[in-house]
């Protein structure tokens, strides 16, 4: 059950959606068609079954072409009801979904009202024994119908809160970066100004130890540059001073596994990072440790290397036993605006051997000079 439940996750994606819309559409052309040739004694047989089918059909397009696909529907639907056809507007409550779901709320309205009013008209013009069942009838398809479109409204509704929720995660995030990198600048200038001091004192008596503090003030500001452009791309709002904990760094790492919650086998094969990148790999490791627990709650495997020259990689992966998750949340944006912080590339989802797996490649090293 499990492996069915991650196949539809993380295996459909929208061409199997519209193959299965085409599959549906096909099937109740020809349900429609064939109930209409069944349920009619009028000479035009075929003339009937056709319009029914036609109905249908916009099922196959209704993802790409709401609104198109709502005008062609109405209309054949219109046409079947008053050549007898009393359920030929089933298919247009699948439409009206994704006008709901897809469309502006004015368009969306504008589709529902005109699709009421028609099948409506057409419902209450049809042959009907008596008016109290083209009343029942009526109103038991056009109830069928609201409540089609209300739920692909509500669709979008949730779908438009979850992208202004996350938009508001990735905000939030850039300045959580901007506040963690100013120890790190602020850091690099002290020690700037320092040995810029002692370059001046000892230039004239020891030449050898000046040369030395310039070459590693001409180090320290490099890395302070860089660290500089990282944060000023991030930074998209001013934010008042606050007053902030040292930035961690990354031998604190062991001290975050400690207190996980979870069993965690770290493995660090990285040193002499620069001050954030160790701070960004800090951050990763912390963000996908907490969805370990939040998703997963076992055990899992942290392992921070240096796989070639100027390029750290971390890699968090939880041993499969827990419970199937898909890495969605606010922590993975904020582990991938870690990544682009620096040029990375973060990569997550299942792992093949069971499990989910977080990868994130970081370059630190640079070959241009300030």
């Amino acid at each position: 059950m499990n492996d069915f439940r991650t196949l539809l996750v993380h295996r459909l994606r929208h061409g199997h959606w519209v193959a299965m819309d085409v599959a549906a559409a096909l099937l109740l052309a020809v349900a429609f068609a064939a109930a209409a040739r069944l349920g009619t004694d009028r000479p035009q047989t075929l003339a009937v079954a056709a319009v029914a089918a036609l109905a249908a059909l916009p099922v196959a397009t209704r993802r790409g072409w709401p609104l198109p696909s709502l005008a062609v529907s109405l209309a054949a639907v219109v046409a079947a009801l008053l050549m007898g056809v009393e359920s030929a507007y089933l298919p247009l409550t699948v439409v009206l979904y994704s006008v709901g779901a897809q469309q502006p709320h004015k368009r969306a309205v504008t589709g529902l009202a005109a699709s009421l009013t028609c099948v409506a008209a057409a419902l209450l013009a049809a042959v009907w024994p008596s008016w109290t069942q083209a009343l029942g009838s009526a109103g038991f398809g056009l109830a069928l119908m609201g409540l089609s479109w209300t739920a692909g409204l509500a669709v979008r509704e949730q779908h438009l809160h979850a992208a202004r929720t996350a938009e508001q995660a990735v905000v939030e995030e850039r300045l959580r970066i901007a506040r963690d990198l100013h120890d790190v600048v602020a850091h690099s200038m002290s020690l700037i100004t320092m040995r810029a001091g002692v370059a001046g004192l000892v230039a004239a008596t020891r030449p050898r130890e000046a040369r030395e503090a310039l070459r590693l003030i001409e180090t320290t500001g490099r890395e302070a540059m860089l660290e500089m452009r990282a944060l000023l791309g991030m930074l998209r709002s001013e934010s008042g001073a606050q007053s902030i904990a040292p930035a961690p760094r990354l031998q604190d790492l062991h001290a975050l596994a400690a207190h996980a919650g979870v069993e965690v086998d770290l493995r660090v094969e990285a040193e002499d990072l620069p001050e954030g990148v160790g701070l960004a790999v800090y951050r990763i490791v912390q963000e996908a440790l907490t969805n370990v627990v939040k998703h997963a709650g076992t055990g899992c495997r942290v392992q921070v290397s240096v796989p070639e020259a100027g390029v750290v990689e971390v890699e968090v992966a939880d041993d499969g036993r827990g419970t199937p998750h898909d890495g969605g949340g606010h922590g993975l944006l904020g582990m991938r605006e870690r990544c682009l912080m620096y040029g990375g590339q973060l990569t997550a989802g299942p792992d093949p051997g069971g499990g989910f797996r977080v990868l994130a490649r970081l370059p630190y090293a640079s070959k241009e000079t300030p």
